[in-house]
């Protein structure tokens, strides 16, 4: 069997190259066509281009021509149309999995023969026709979404005017009745309104630190003020205060200072992760935690009567006397991030209770009645929110239900069969669903970026305070004119799109694809708990069935059963061991095996993988490997989810997709210890031939060459148990720690340095795979298993050895914390234990990293007594030899801004630069 290029090391070297690029493309470079709509865990476009195409050209293919194609020498890849000649024409690929179609889409755009796209949940299936099919209509369908789009805006200017007046929109929150002196007092997590600094854009995540300094374009917050009995919110604009554009200050969570002159922001009087509330007429500290928080009680309580009053069994004056209610706290006019915002008055409160009693005059089918899901899989249904209207309130509820009948309308007014009518329907309907994100009660206010955090915002939507309403016209983000923006010129970039391709879009079960074999499969297939399609994506369903004949009640009752994924409460909603990873695993390996069914016998299959834990992984190998008879080739690491994390935040974590390219088909016998010393023996020499720094990317290379060779069998003999239990000892006993020992004898060849304690080898890896940080590196959980050399190690083994340190969640690697100067350096060896200890003369090393760190101190405060103190210590521990060694690995591998490079470099008496540090 041919390899092709995806298999072959000079495309590994590039790999880098394509992350950059994929990098930028989930940060401020997305494709214009996301901002249609929030669909969860989509891939950059440079990743699918460049990985399909790699996956169909010969292993030989000339790499700088490679790169001409998938165009990956411009600032952004994606904006321009790869360049094929009709390369690819001959060739049909399939995404069995193909969520919001980064993958179809290029290979579309890369004039495949047939481009097969298929999605389980009809939603899905609603946004890949938008995205992959209906974009052929062209120039004619932009403009009449464009004229529809404005007819509909139109159509609803005097339904925006009677409820919303001149309003752009309203901050509001939930006020709770104390049960101590029974005033309704608004609970409120943060009184910031906005924060934004000079130059900040949508883009640009949040600061981390508590203090942030510098000139401000908007500093406004809320003031709450007791009148009675009654809260007052007095809005405070400093800009305004101030009669200035820009105010140049330091700001605190709780406070400003401008000038000298301090600003105190109230603190928020409301947690509930802590279950912690507090009046502000009384102070009085709500009473209860978790399930049985006062809070809580009395938001269910609300949620109840919310539907008892529509269905006409209370009064309004009934509902308005639950213990919990919505309140509104500002209003704003204006647009944008130049918002003005303004005091609540009387006749705002009566307008918004007024409402209330319209929503009962309407037909209750406008508005989504439906059940959300009753376990906790949504975190809103813990707070009594049972059915989708009650995540909005009355007068949302009276807007959206008019747009969704103006929307019906427009339909007869479209020219065109009923196909073309459908096309410009679903632009029109995901504009729609664009707005309803943005306007309910889910969503927030974000002070330092785009002022509304959406709905979406959260991956499992989270109870909010501070949510935000907004009038559907306003010009603001998230509004029917912004939303209808953002289809326009995400059309205009997918006609731009075209090719001669044939496209498929397919609602079906991965299980139930009956097709002729394909030449590749690409696909981003699920990641166990990672995101519950069905229940999430309802949030868009349930409107959307009310502009199409869609069949279903809800995609959850009718999908989670087929849907591939673990989530422990469906088990008690569905049973049947449904959520469980036992289901999950079974219906992954059933659908790998019909994934081999439908591709051709030199077929490529390539799966993108997100997914951290040691039972995904295990899960995975089951299906692909153990049940389907596929092998494992190689594998790569790419950014797919957001701009690399583990650098930023120095925490050890395979948090990029891991790209597994699989063969058919395993064959053969072989005993597991012959695999593992071969394997060790080969991966080993190539490391110390081709590796000039580690980083997480080389663990994943390494880990695609072990996998080759693990997977190149059918049946590997030694594992412990059958099924599951011999692919979990596959993965946590063998896999994993021949990485490790591979990597290690890697560089244990090219440093000309041998380490062998398991402690040392942990130490070791951690500190080469990732950069040194501002203090000491973080470790995920995961991490203590990826790095396991033995397979038998426990954390408690690296906590009593000093390896690591834990606190709640968090690992710590236990080494020196970084510095630059000198003395800082020193200081920073000298807070360590144990060489206190050996610097008092008490020599008690439990490990040789302990030995090494009191030597690095030596040789940077002491270096003319190094040689007399290593002599010494190989009196009084059998660990000096070991820790020169690491000395000398460290030479090779460490990054020079980590504190230990110099004093290894000392110890070993200098060191060689850049790629001179690997010539021996």
């Amino acid at each position: 069997m041919d390899k092709r290029l995806i298999e072959s090391d000079k495309f590994s070297s590039i790999i880098p190259e394509i992350d950059k690029k994929a990098a930028k493309e989930k940060g401020p470079g997305r494709p214009p066509y996301w901002e249609m709509i929030f669909w969860w865990t989509r891939k950059p476009l440079i990743s699918a281009r460049a990985f399909i195409v790699a996956s169909l050209l010969p292993e030989n293919f000339d790499i700088t021509e490679y790169k001409r194609i998938i165009r990956l020498n411009e600032d952004l890849p994606h904006k321009y149309q790869p360049i094929t000649n009709g390369k690819f024409s001959n060739y049909t690929l399939l995404d069995p999995f193909a969520g919001f179609g980064s993958i179809p889409l290029e290979a579309k755009r890369l004039g495949l023969g047939k481009v097969i796209a298929s999605e389980l949940l009809p939603t899905a299936y609603v946004f890949l026709k938008a995205v992959l099919e209906y974009p052929k209509y062209g120039e004619k369908l932009l403009k009449d979404v464009e004229k529809y789009g404005k007819e509909l805006i139109e159509s609803i200017k005097e339904d925006v005017k009677e409820l919303y007046q001149d309003n752009a929109g309203f901050v509001g929150t939930w006020e709770v009745k104390c049960p101590v002196c029974e005033n309704y007092t608004p609970l409120v997590n943060q009184w910031w309104l906005l924060a934004l600094k000079e130059g900040s854009n949508d883009d640009e995540e949040e600061e981390e630190e508590e203090v942030k300094s510098g000139a401000f374009r908007r500093l406004v917050y809320m003031e709450p003020i007791k009148e009675g009995n009654r809260i007052h919110i007095r809005v405070v604009d400093l800009n305004k205060e101030l009669g200035v554009k820009k105010v140049r200050a330091k700001m605190a969570k709780d406070k400003v200072v401008i000038d000298g002159k301090e600003y105190r922001v109230p603190q928020g009087n409301v947690n509930a992760k802590s279950s912690s509330a507090r009046c502000l007429y009384c102070n009085n500290v709500f009473p209860g935690k978790g399930e049985k928080w006062y809070v809580r009680e009395a938001i269910k309580e609300w949620n109840s009567n919310y539907e008892k009053f529509l269905n006409g069994e209370i009064t309004l004056e009934e509902l308005w006397s639950s213990k919990a209610r919505p309140r509104l706290l500002v209003k704003f006019k204006g647009e944008s991030k130049d918002v003005v915002f303004e005091e609540i008055t009387r006749e705002d409160e009566k307008a918004f209770l007024s409402t209330f009693e319209k929503l009962r005059e309407i037909d209750i089918t406008k508005i989504p009645t439906e059940k959300a899901t009753p376990y906790g899989t949504i975190v809103f249904s813990a707070w009594g929110i049972d059915r989708f209207y009650k995540l909005f309130n009355a007068r949302q509820l009276l807007i959206l239900a008019r747009i969704t009948e103006k929307l019906n309308q427009i339909r007869d007014k479209i020219e065109g069969d009923y196909e073309y009518k459908e096309v410009i329907m679903t632009y029109l309907a995901i504009a729609f669903l664009n707005h309803i994100r943005h306007n309910c009660m889910l969503t927030s206010i974000e002070p330092s970026r785009k002022i509304i955090r959406e709905a979406t915002g959260f991956r499992r939507f989270a109870f909010t305070w501070n949510w935000v309403e907004i009038s559907p016209l306003a010009n603001i983000i998230g509004s029917l004119p912004k939303s209808s923006e953002h289809i326009i010129e995400g059309l205009e970039y997918l006609i731009r799109t075209y090719s001669d391709s044939q496209v498929e879009v397919l609602q079906s079960d991965v299980n139930d694809l009956r097709l002729d074999p394909v030449d590749a499969i690409v696909t981003d297939p699920p990641y166990a708990d990672d995101v519950p399609y069905p229940e999430v994506s309802d949030f868009y369903y349930v409107w959307l069935k009310r502009v199409f004949p869609l069949p279903y009640t809800t995609q959850w009752e009718e999908f989670v059963p087929r849907d591939i994924g673990v989530d422990e409460a469906r088990k008690k909603a569905f049973g049947n061991g449904i959520g469980t990873y036992d289901y999950f695993r079974e219906r992954l390996a059933k659908a790998f095996l019909n994934l081999s069914e439908l591709l051709k016998s030199d077929g490529v299959l390539v799966t993108f993988y997100n997914h951290t834990s040691p039972e995904a992984w295990s899960s995975l190998l089951y299906a692909g490997w153990y049940y389907s008879k596929f092998r494992i080739s190689t594998t790569h690491a790419i950014t797919t989810e957001d701009e690399t994390r583990i650098t930023a935040r120095g925490t050890i974590s395979l948090d990029k997709s891991i790209v597994i390219v699989w063969r058919k088909r395993a064959e053969g016998t072989k005993h597991i210890q012959e695999v593992k010393k071969y394997t060790i023996s080969s991966v080993s020499d190539w490391i110390s031939a081709n590796i000039k720094s580690l980083s997480l990317d080389t663990y994943i290379e390494v880990l695609g060459k072990v996998l080759s060779e693990f997977t190149k069998y059918e049946k590997l003999l030694g594992l412990k148990g059958e099924g599951i239990k011999a692919v979990e000892d596959l993965v946590s006993n063998h896999v994993f720690p021949t990485v490790v020992q591979s990597l290690i004898e890697g560089l244990s060849k090219g440093a000309g340095a041998r380490i062998e304690n398991p402690y040392s080898t942990f130490y070791v890896l951690v500190k080469a795979l990732i950069p040194p940080s501002k203090t000491v590196r973080k470790l995920d959980k995961n991490a203590l298993i990826f790095l396991n050399v033995s397979g038998n190690i426990t954390k408690d083994n690296l906590l009593q050895n000093n390896i690591i340190k834990a606190e709640k969640d968090t690992i710590y690697l236990m080494e020196p914390e970084n510095a630059s100067d000198l003395n800082d350096k020193i200081q920073s060896f000298e807070m360590l234990d144990y060489v206190k200890s050996a610097i008092s003369g008490s020599y008690n090393f439990s490990n040789p990293i302990q030995v090494l760190h009191y030597l690095e101190y030596i040789a940077l405060k002491y270096p003319d007594k190094l040689q007399e103190e290593i002599i010494k210590l190989k009196e009084k521990t059998r660990f000096v030899d070991e820790a020169l060694s690491i000395a000398k690995i460290f030479t090779k591998v460490l990054n020079e801004k980590d504190i230990e490079y110099e004093a290894a470099c000392k110890i070993i008496g200098g060191c060689k630069e850049g790629i001179e540090k690997w010539v021996r």
